[in-house]
């Protein structure tokens, strides 16, 4: 949605996206949270306006604030609702097309309700960037500058995938495909698919049956009627494809060891039919709170909710999902706000935590699933190869594991998962299922 008619603001579009962004970048927390406390009592036009420009600016973050430092070199030490707005005006003018003039004038007007002292420095510094351009001789400066990545990522990449192919990931990462997952625990595929279709909604088939890819929509599926009442969710395609991976019966008893938010935990109730047994794990006292309530709301009625560490929560069960904590590179496109967070201790940090998981999982499990929305190979095919397990073959679509990374190899490359934006239009993910016997 345009947030002008005839050059003026209908709704302060700009206004509420800076607040969001500045919420994001003080707290940490996603688009979505922010959202919903400054933009919540708009209507779902002005939320999906808001929510546009606020993750097509993360996802650009690098690249604006170029403009921003080379124009103004106080520019970390500015007000963040100011910082904020300038990235808005920014995106506006040099990637969505608004007239500099306009994105401006905009930004101006908007900074003279809340602080009228910062007008003048907010028309100098825009009317700057205005005419620059991106210069680097740094070759993978210019690449992460005009894909929109951090230095390290591209490296690291280019490393693991060749250039070309790192290329078209860093571009698919623009994008990100919608996909709906029907709950039938709650109503069946073709009800969902008629109610999406009647409310102008385009869909196509994916290789699950339950699973579709949003190709075009008058409203965001998540905005309808239907979504509140639990008889589909907004899925990844490669997330949904993790509780295929652990193939669980309905008289299996299966426990979840990173439960929360539960939409892992709900696919894999409603592949048991509600029967058997799920036993959902997460630290959280707050994460667990939502989730609860988001299983009541998708009619699950086999789960058991425990707080508790995975790393060392005492369990017997017949197969056990470690949905690992991890970097979120795979995710970029949906979660851009983690290309610019990320660290390399806490990186380090999380590898230890996801270790201790799966070695947990596989004490007490018959088989586990591991999983992971990362592409990094130290948390995917490094981690599998530590657990010292029986790597077992998935059948799949997407593709397969990383052979050797800087001279480690890994031999059961082609038994696990691994899916990329740029091949499979979803999210990157690692998949692999372990056995507890040992492997020859």
């Amino acid at each position: 949605m345009s947030a002008r008619s005839n050059g003026c603001d209908v709704i302060p579009t700009q206004e509420i996206s800076a607040k969001v962004l500045s919420l994001v970048e003080k707290e940490g927390i996603s688009v979505k949270t922010a959202i919903a406390k400054f933009a919540g009592k708009y209507d779902y036009k002005i939320r999906g306006s808001v929510h546009a420009y606020s993750i097509e600016t993360l996802k650009r973050l690098n690249a604006i604030d170029y403009f921003l430092k080379n124009s103004a070199p106080n520019f970390d030490s500015l007000n963040p609702f100011v910082k904020n707005l300038l990235r808005i005006a920014v995106y506006e003018m040099k990637y969505k097309n608004v007239h500099p003039a306009l994105a401006t004038d905009s930004a101006v007007r908007i900074v003279k309700k809340r602080n009228v002292k910062f007008a003048g420095l907010v028309n100098a510094i825009l009317r700057k960037v205005e005419d620059m351009e991106i210069e680097s001789n740094n070759s993978v400066e210019n690449v992460a500058l005009t894909l929109f990545h951090p230095e390290w990522f591209v490296s690291y990449t280019c490393e693991l995938l060749g250039e070309e192919e790192a290329k078209k990931l860093m571009e698919a990462n623009l994008t990100a495909s919608t996909y709906i997952r029907v709950n039938e625990l709650k109503s069946s595929v073709e009800s969902v698919v008629k109610y999406l279709e009647d409310n102008g909604t385009v869909l196509s088939p994916t290789f699950m049956d339950e699973v579709f890819r949003v190709e075009s929509y008058e409203r965001h599926p998540a905005s309808l009627e239907w979504h509140s009442k639990g008889k589909y969710v907004v899925q990844d395609l490669a997330s949904c494809f993790v509780s295929h991976a652990l193939n669980p019966s309905p008289d299996d008893t299966v426990v979840d060891l990173a439960a929360a938010p539960g939409m892992k935990t709900s696919h894999i109730a409603m592949l048991m039919g509600n029967e058997g047994k799920i036993v959902a794990v997460d630290n959280s006292p707050e994460r667990i709170r939502r989730m609860r309530s988001k299983l009541r709301q998708l009619g699950v009625k086999n789960v058991e909710i425990k707080l508790g560490d995975g790393c060392s929560f005492n369990f017997t069960a017949d197969k056990a999902l470690v949905d690992a904590p991890c970097s979120s590179t795979g995710s970029y496109a949906t979660q851009p706000n983690a290309k610019w967070t990320f660290d390399w201790g806490k990186f380090r940090s999380t590898i230890s935590v996801q270790r201790k998981m799966l070695r947990n999982a596989m004490r007490n499990a018959y088989e586990a699933v591991y999983a992971t929305c990362s592409i990094m190979f130290e948390e995917d095919e490094a981690n599998v190869k530590n657990a010292g397990a029986e790597v077992l073959r998935l059948n799949t679509p997407f593709s397969r594991g990383i052979r050797e990374f800087r001279g480690e190899r890994f031999d059961d490359w082609d038994k696990v998962v691994r899916s990329f934006p740029h091949l499979h239009n979803c999210s990157g993910f690692f998949i692999a299922k372990l056995n507890e016997r040992k492997g020859e």
